[in-house]
């Protein structure tokens, strides 16, 4: 039995049974979620024994109080929550965060970017913090709840539906996070383990091109393919270039300018095979070097006259008010790891992908159908 210290709290007796009982959990449920013995925890709750600075804070959360509730004025030095690994490695603290459990470690991602702020602040779970060098999030969600917690990626405006349900019900929430990210940036997060499910549009001309390409990737096919949403897909304009644009070949006269999108993302794969197939050179076209990491930031741009055209959704050309022309229709899937479809969030969020009012909802965006939606891709 270990003796206390002053960075090791031990709890006052009666006071963590209290706190206990006035949450509603039974014993061997505290202590399942935060991952201790039952036998251990009574240990904890008669004074016997003490837990580590993890354990603590779990409990903490766990309860919705402060480690000081529980183990009186003796709190942890060095530690204030969750130790995490930032995608975004030199973040200040403060900054708001989307935490998951991602396998076997914590990931963090900043809650508040330029690309989500368009719609306001939005949930989020923790807070960063510093200690001694080491990133750490003080969550003010349970501990259970960032467990179940999802993170997504992907750049289809649709997924932002998926955000406003629970991915686990409401005896069990979590939250799914959305991280607008182009398919080249989505499939690395998800390769490197910093989400759970990577969305991606690759329209080269190619059949089931999505497929072939995550099958190049995962040959031993650790990873399974499910469809989103189809959309189409074409050139948004100012309604001051329609005189000037009508087609692709219309880039290289020198009279319209492009925004385009980032490396790596669907929109610029498929105006690079466009270009290639119709013999334009890219040094030819005005603006081609001028990137947006987004289809709305695209539009933006078009709408405050930085440009005339970008690749996008009909969708997006409608909301931001701009003409479009169609070019043909994009199939957005997902992909998620198979050791993944088994994660309480994951089959929540897919089944409600595959539900009618999810796919009623994203059908009524310009262009989209949702009718496959969450089926898998053979």
């Amino acid at each position: 039995m270990s003796s206390p210290d002053k960075d090791n709290p031990r709890a006052e007796k009666g006071r963590l049974a209290a706190l206990r009982h006035t949450s509603g959990l039974q014993q061997a449920e505290l202590a399942t979620r935060c991952g201790v013995s039952r036998q251990f925890l009574s240990m904890v709750e008669s004074g016997r024994t003490q837990p580590n600075v993890q354990v603590a804070l779990r409990l903490a959360a766990e309860l919705g109080c402060s480690v000081e509730d529980i183990f009186g004025t003796v709190a942890p030095r060095h530690s204030h929550g969750l130790a995490v690994q930032l995608v975004q490695p030199h973040l200040p603290a403060g900054t708001r965060l989307d935490v998951a459990k991602v396998g076997v470690r914590w990931v963090a991602h900043p809650a508040d970017t330029a690309d989500s702020l368009g719609g306001g602040f939005g949930e989020s779970d923790a807070v960063l913090d510093w200690i001694e060098g080491r990133a750490e999030a003080r969550p003010h969600r349970s501990v259970g709840d960032l467990e179940r917690n999802i993170l997504l990626a992907g750049c289809d405006p649709a997924l932002a539906l998926l955000r406003s349900g629970e991915t686990s019900g409401p005896s069990a929430p979590g939250r799914c996070a959305w991280l607008n990210a182009g398919s080249a940036r989505a499939l690395q997060l998800l390769a490197d383990g910093w989400v759970h499910i990577a969305g991606l549009h690759y329209t080269s001309g190619e059949a089931d091109d999505n497929l072939s390409h995550v099958r190049r990737l995962d040959p031993g096919q650790h990873w399974q393919v499910l469809r989103f949403t189809r959309w189409d897909n074409g050139w948004m304009l100012h309604p001051s270039a329609r005189e000037r644009f009508r087609r692709t070949e219309d880039l290289e006269s020198g009279n319209i300018r492009l925004i385009n999108r980032e490396p790596g993302s669907g929109s610029r794969r498929w105006l690079d095979h466009e270009l290639t197939r119709l013999g334009i050179p890219a040094a030819k076209v005005a603006g081609y070097a001028d990137e947006r990491s987004s289809h709305w930031e695209c539009a933006r741009a078009l709408r405050e006259t930085q440009a005339d055209v970008a690749v996008g959704p009909r969708a997006i050309a409608a909301i931001f008010g701009l003409d479009f022309i169609p070019a043909g229709e994009v199939a957005f899937d997902l992909v998620v790891p198979k050791v993944y479809l088994d994660h309480t969030g994951v089959q929540a969020l897919l089944q409600r992908v595959r539900s009618g009012a999810f796919q009623r909802e994203a059908q009524t965006l310009a262009g989209y159908d949702a009718s496959a939606a969450g089926s898998r891709a053979e």
